[in-house]
């Protein structure tokens, strides 16, 4: 999946509605009442908050950042992200 990919499918996973997701160039964007918001998974601004929600804190083992949920990125964010994204399916 590219960094765009996972952004949209990150937001979806956590009740985005379809409609409230845009891909937008290289961001996507979430609209609550019309305001439009970037939201990026590699932001942790976007991230902290969700892997405290759902208890996905990973931690860094033998160079790859591993979350509790088993999932393994090459960076903290994206681990949280995919785990998240993993658990809904």
């Amino acid at each position: 999946m590219t960094d765009l990919e996972i952004s949209r499918a990150l937001a979806l996973a956590i009740g985005w509605d379809d409609v409230e997701v845009f891909m937008w160039g290289v961001m996507v964007k979430t609209s609550t009442s019309g305001i439009w918001r970037d939201f990026d998974y590699r932001d942790w601004r976007v991230t902290a908050p969700i892997a405290e929600r759902y208890d996905q804190f990973p931690r860094l083992i033998n160079g790859m950042w591993w979350t509790p949920h088993g999932t393994n990125a090459d960076t903290p964010q994206k681990a949280i992200a995919m785990a998240v994204i993993g658990s809904k399916k």
